[in-house]
């Protein structure tokens, strides 16, 4: 269950920009007091980190908002883990490690730049919003409990009733949450209400500039000067950088759009073939059961013992070739007829509609706008190489044969490049820039936090 709490958290994370929680002015006064960088003198010593002291340390406050030790470092290890979920190599070096604390501090920062500036401007939630954003917050939660029903009838029983099962798949959730972070479910709680009330009162916010609080032409043009600039900077030295700005833009997991696309960018849309979710785990176990037919049939035939068995064995395993193999063909079969509407001029989107259903499509990669980007002046490290190799080679309108990694087939199609360069400067656009001001405002406490990532 901990890889559903995995995927479940990340899409949290994403959708709350940043984990954090709205803590008291006195828990920061209280933290400021206690010692500082336990975790940095453990770890120069070769012994084993203790963080529950220096996990309720202050890492910046910013007004009467307080970021802790232990939000940066479950950012922090969400981050690493997120990368090996993905096969990603996780900061190894002093330096690597400093990187992203730095880039972890900037995200929390940003975080609580709107909600910081309405209460500067004496903005409040009601109790009604507070009661909407806890209706808001039980919905969440029973939503993703519901991930677990499946559990939980393993568990009670398929004669159990709804409200039993219902209670039994929150609780869990509930466990999960608690093993994944270290602390009660209801801490964890605790936190996201207050995101969501973070972001009630930054639509508060919105609400307001929206009215008439506005900046200046000027202090407009100075945002987005400085935001190409580190767009451009940033995108050119890691091409990964640009997709995840793009990428989350079009998702709507963040306002700032991409100023800057370096050269290199194709939009492609893509379908994938393999084994269906009915499918996978039968088609698994056949896997296995021949691996272990193939040792068994080794063994007998090098002693010369029980031909009857080994006659056994080779029926049983021809039985599984069979099995798996007229799963791989439909599988097969299916791939060629998406690919031969899509080269009668059917839509990617509408072909895969079409097929759906059927065994073996299992994938259609795209955002509601229809593709996704590959990066082809250098390997894209999120598709496999064949697939890379076949993508970039494609011009625009071409349709790629039928790709073969492993199990899995692979259909593309390579609509037009992203236009390279600068975004246009809208000078009548209404654009509020405070995070420099925030960073100017926030208290940071570097020695507090310079063990995040240190093992």
């Amino acid at each position: 269950m901990r890889n559903k709490l995995f995927a479940l958290l990340l899409c949290l994370l994403l959708m709350l920009s940043a984990a954090g929680c709205l803590e008291k002015a006195e828990k920061a006064e209280k933290a400021e007091t206690q010692p500082a960088a336990v975790a940095t003198a453990a770890a120069d010593a070769g012994e084993p980190v203790d963080t529950s002291e220096t996990d309720a340390l202050p890492a910046f406050t910013l007004g009467d908002f307080t970021v802790t030790v232990g939000e940066v470092r479950s950012s922090y290890n969400t981050i690493v883990e997120y990368m090996g979920y993905y096969g990603l190599t996780a900061p190894t070096t002093a330096e690597e490690i400093q990187q992203y604390r730095s880039m972890i501090i900037e995200d929390l920062l940003t975080a609580k730049v709107l909600p910081w500036k309405a209460q500067q401007m004496g903005l409040k939630l009601t109790e009604e919003k507070k009661e909407q954003v806890a209706r808001e917050v039980e919905e969440l939660i029973a939503e993703y409990a519901g991930d677990y029903l499946d559990d939980a009838k393993a568990e009670l029983g398929e004669d159990a009733g709804a409200a039993e099962l219902a209670l039994k798949a929150r609780e869990f959730l509930e466990q999960d949450v608690a093993d994944y972070f270290g602390y009660p479910f209801s801490q964890w709680l605790e936190e996201l209400t207050a995101s969501y009330e973070e972001n009630a009162l930054t639509e508060m916010l919105r609400e307001a500039f929206n009215e008439g609080v506005a900046v200046t032409a000027e202090q407009a043009r100075t945002w987005f000067e400085t935001e190409l600039a580190e767009q451009k900077e940033s995108f050119e030295a890691d091409y990964t950088y640009f997709k995840s700005q793009y990428s989350a833009y079009r998702a709507g997991e963040s306002d700032t759009p991409a100023l800057y696309t370096p050269e290199g960018f194709g939009r492609m849309q893509v379908i994938t073939f393999n084994v269906n979710d009915a499918d996978s785990a039968a088609y698994a176990a056949n896997e296995l059961e021949m691996t272990n037919l193939e040792a068994e049939y080794g063994k007998l035939v090098l002693r010369g013992q029980d031909e009857a068995r080994q006659a056994e064995i080779l029926a049983r395993y021809q039985e599984l070739q069979t099995l798996n193999g007229g799963m791989f063909q439909q599988i097969l079969d299916n791939a060629q007829k998406t690919r031969a509407d899509v080269l009668e001029g059917m839509d990617m989107r509408d072909a895969y509609d079409k097929y759906a259903d059927l065994a073996g499509v299992v994938g259609y990669h795209n955002y509601a706008d229809g593709y996704v980007i590959f990066y082809t002046k250098a390997q894209d490290d999120e598709w496999p190489q064949e697939v890379w190799n076949a993508a970039a080679a494609l011009k625009e309108g071409e349709v790629s044969e039928l790709l073969q990694v492993g199990d899995t087939f692979y259909l593309i199609k390579r609509l037009s490049d992203l236009p390279a360069g600068t975004a246009a400067f809208e000078g009548d656009a209404v654009q509020e820039d405070w995070l420099s001001e925030a960073r100017n405002a926030a208290v940071f406490y570097e020695e507090n936090y310079a063990g995040v990532g240190v093992q």
